[in-house]
């Protein structure tokens, strides 16, 4: 099972929907709530939460997610049992609340609408509410013998791993090299130039506008994100590694000036046409000039300036 919860402002809207006919499977359990439609829940939630005007998120939403492996082995009885239980250790025993099933989507879920202010006039804290859901159905999830969302997601990432052996062990020869080259060379030309004679190929990745954001990396017959092979190898982070090596000072001063020393351009020639415009758009005269971005981090990190006393 998996949980999560959130404060909302809309309960008539919440219940309404939880409510609604042709979603609506059974209801599971109630708390302190003694009518069936949604207009006259509302309106016992109300009588509790007029009299707090301060509170404006007065309503609680949770949903619980069955897995459907589980579907078969649960019946209805267990289902108010996972209702009751989760409200409980939820804290909620003081609270309006009603749960009910969902059958339309084909994946069974449970909706709980509570009210946020107590009979006592207390108002739920909500401090971390959604991972308090969490946490409290993996209890019930492993109370119950059922199947547990985060041990389904660690086993989907191993699985994603060591599917396909072929790519993985791809993906380490290329870690290798890249590595290699990055701590051998100086320049980014070098860096670039390095990877081309070990056959990785290198191609920026463009948004729709045109503008590059991203590289992907290719060796052997496989494609990979820079974040795969490493946070070093990143775009912004290529570009910021190589822009205060004195080859690459020296670059940008030629590119600045009006005639470009020969044998520059004879270095850029050697590289392939893919990496040449990767290279052009990575140097600080490209269009992702590192400086440039330097310069709009510093803006952003400026606070505005704080005047105490009377000002003049």
């Amino acid at each position: 099972m998996i949980g999560k919860g959130k404060a909302i402002a809309h309960g008539g809207n919440a219940i309404e929907y939880a409510l609604r006919e042709g979603k609506l499977d059974k209801i599971v359990g109630r708390n302190m709530i003694e009518c069936d439609t949604p207009a006259d829940i509302l309106r016992e939630f109300e009588m509790v939460n007029q009299h707090n005007y301060r509170c404006k998120n007065k309503y609680m939403r949770y949903e619980i997610g069955i897995s459907p492996k589980d579907i078969d082995k649960l019946k209805y009885g267990d289902m108010i049992k996972i209702a009751r239980i989760f409200a409980n250790k939820m804290g909620l025993k003081n609270h309006q609340w009603i749960a009910c099933t969902h059958k339309d989507t084909g994946k069974p879920h449970i909706h709980l609408i509570a009210n946020r202010i107590g009979i006592d006039g207390k108002v739920f804290d909500t401090t971390f509410m959604s991972n308090r859901s969490a946490k409290i159905t993996e209890e019930i999830s492993r109370d119950m013998g059922l199947t547990i969302a985060k041990d389904v997601q660690k086993q989907k990432e191993h699985q994603e791993t060591y599917a396909d052996p072929t790519r993985q062990q791809t993906k380490e020869k290329l870690q290798k090299i890249a590595y290699y080259e990055l701590f051998k060379n100086a320049s980014l030309e070098g860096f670039l130039h390095g990877l081309e004679k070990e056959g990785v190929g290198i191609e920026p990745v463009k948004n729709k506008q045109g503008k590059t954001y991203g590289i992907r990396f290719s060796y052997e017959g496989q494609t990979f994100k820079a974040s795969e092979i490493g946070r070093e190898f990143g775009f912004r982070s290529l570009a910021n590694n190589f822009s205060s090596s004195p080859e690459d000072n020296h670059s940008q001063q030629v590119q600045q000036s009006q005639s470009q020393d020969t044998s520059n351009q004879q270095s850029y020639s050697e590289v392939s046409s893919g990496i040449a415009s990767l290279l052009a758009v990575l140097t600080p005269n490209g269009q992702n000039n590192p400086e440039e971005d330097n310069t709009l981090k510093h803006k952003k990190k400026k606070t505005k300036k704080r005047y105490y006393g009377r000002q003049q």
